[in-house]
């Protein structure tokens, strides 16, 4: 290890000097003579070549820069001098620096300091037991570890430069930059005090008490708190994962703004947040995603995909968790047992409650469920039931032809394994029609049932039994008794174009569905709303409807 360190401290004197040299040349600068302006004492030794021996308060003047110490050996012909004990050099009004041994050369203004080095610029101090200083360039340099203190930070590196023209320190190898806000890890990083702003390459770690931020390079700015990340960044807390192309973090406003390809996980409710803008208000506990934007909700095997204009989810700082998500605007989702869609969805992730508002039209297996307002139980991977408030209606198709509904004010449906097992229509005005066949799929006749308050018993999504309450009426009609138009509960709307098929399909934009009408005139309330590539897969008479006037 000590070679290797040798072998750098070599290769970087031999650059040091190299450099120097191209700059002695392009600059050609006018060489100047080096003054002793004071000493207590002083001895001349020809046999060591016309050296000067310099004792007690010594101090040297070279064009603007003073040189104090302790004592000093003046060489006279090389225009250099070597000085010991309390160095203290005067570069500038603002540069000073400090060391125990100092070898200068006055036709080069190259400077090399030794123990105990301290370079004191403003309100920036750098401390290393090596440095070198090159005043042509106004560069200081250190090949072997250093730490530089400004205000509260404080900066650690193998090797660095500070340039005091441009008040612009680089560090390489190791850079730890320590404040009480945070801690800073990365091989790279340059620091301009005179614009406090640090730009960082290669990895870099930033750790504060709100997150940790992992990229690959951006920049710093100190006065406001700002750092922005890119090459895809990585914000990180207990229970919240960010990533993207590219992050502004604002820790004044606890506000990180994520662009592009940006994913957000949440690891105690296993939701994944997804979209190609994403804003995450850290002490407001809520983030929002826009721009291609959906969430997923992984817990199980079955995994929730739902896609809105804006999602937004909240937290519960105490907790540490997911609260709720909410979706809004061109609301869309896809589950392997329940699909949907509506303008505003709200997933309560304690209760796992899902609740739909504004035209909601819920699928589960074989059956549509619309209403004004519509609640989701979740039970693990599976419905455990619904809560259809306010215009509720349940529609499947019937195995050869027409639609079996139930209709009523409120309807409450209990599931097991992803089919409606009992259904409970509450409202003063339930109505079912239902198609009934025999075991071979004959048709036996359509049944129009109505009362109070109905209770349904379902097998394999058919009905089973039917219980009323008050005001019971029944009949079963012959399928040529029973014309098109009264085949209809009022209110029936089919959906089916609009279902999203697979995960990707919450993306299709849906066009507004127009009312398809029957054959005989009926209220605009009983008509079937399809998109084109749905009404071919139904019944010609139901193609062949002429919209009303």
């Amino acid at each position: 290890m000590k070679r290797v360190r040798l072998l750098i401290l070599s290769l970087f004197l031999l650059l040091m000097q190299f450099v120097a040299a191209q700059q002695q040349d392009s600059v050609q600068r006018k060489k100047t003579k080096v003054h002793i302006e004071h000493y207590d004492k002083a001895t001349f030794s020809k046999s060591m070549g016309d050296m000067q021996r310099l004792l007690g308060h010594v101090r040297i003047r070279h064009d603007s820069a003073y040189f104090f110490c302790d004592s000093a050996y003046f060489y006279e012909k090389t225009n250099s001098f070597d000085a010991y004990q309390n160095v203290h050099i005067i570069v500038n009004d603002s540069v000073e620096i400090f060391s125990d041994l100092l070898n200068y050369d006055g036709n080069a203004r190259f400077a090399e300091f030794f123990d105990n080095v301290k370079l004191m610029d403003d309100s920036t101090t750098l401390y290393t037991e090596y440095l070198t200083y090159d005043r042509n360039r106004h560069l200081a340099a250190y090949p072997d570890s250093a730490t530089t203190v400004r205000g509260d930070k404080t900066l650690i590196s193998c090797l660095g430069y500070y340039r005091d023209d441009l008040k612009e320190l680089s560090f390489f190898e190791n850079v730890e930059v320590t404040s009480p806000k945070y801690q800073m890890f990365t091989d790279t990083l340059y620091y301009n005090t005179d614009i406090e702003k640090m730009w960082f390459l290669g990895p870099t770690t930033i750790i504060n008490k709100e997150n940790i931020l992992d990229g690959e390079h951006g920049y710093y700015l100190v006065n406001e708190d700002v750092v922005f990340l890119d090459k895809r960044p990585f914000l990180h807390n207990e229970t919240q994962c960010m990533w993207s192309d590219s992050i502004h973090y604002d820790r004044n406003r606890g506000l990180a703004k994520a662009f592009s390809h940006v994913d957000m996980i949440d690891t105690s409710y296993k939701v994944i947040m997804r979209g190609d803008y994403m804003e995450l208000w850290e002490r407001k506990n809520f983030s929002f995603a826009t721009d291609s934007a959906y969430a997923i909700s992984y817990d199980g095997g079955d995994s929730l995909y739902i896609h809105g204009d804006t999602l937004f989810m909240h937290f519960d700082k105490q907790k540490e968790e997911v609260e709720k998500l909410i979706a809004r605007r061109n609301v869309r989702f896809f589950k392997n047992d329940m699909q949907g869609k509506c303008d505003t969805l709200t997933y309560l992730m304690v209760d796992s409650i899902i609740r739909m508002r504004v035209n909601p039209v819920l699928w589960a297996e074989d059956s549509q469920l619309t209403g004004t307002d519509i609640d989701i139980k979740v039970n693990g991977e599976s419905i455990d039931w619904v809560m259809q408030k306010g215009n509720a209606f349940i529609i499947s198709k019937d195995s050869v032809e027409g639609y079996n509904q139930i209709k009523g004010a409120d309807i409450l449906s209990h599931f097991r394994n992803g089919n409606i097992q009992r259904v409970n229509v509450d409202g003063d005005n339930a109505e079912t029609l239902y198609w009934i066949r025999d075991d071979d799929g004959g048709l036996i006749g359509i049944d129009v049932s109505r009362s109070a308050t109905m209770v349904i018993e379902m097998k394999h999504n058919s009905i089973s039994a039917i219980k009323g309450y008050s005001n019971i009426s029944e009949t079963m009609y012959p399928e040529d008794d029973l014309k098109e138009s009264s085949r209809y509960l009022q209110g029936f709307k089919w959906h089916d174009g609009a279902r999203p098929t697979d995960k990707d399909d919450i993306f299709r934009h849906v066009e507004a569905e127009m009312p398809q009408a029957e054959t005989e005139t009926v209220s605009s309330e009983t008509q079937t709303d399809t998109t084109a590539e749905t009404q071919k897969e139904q019944p010609k008479r139901h193609r062949e409807r002429k919209n009303p006037e």
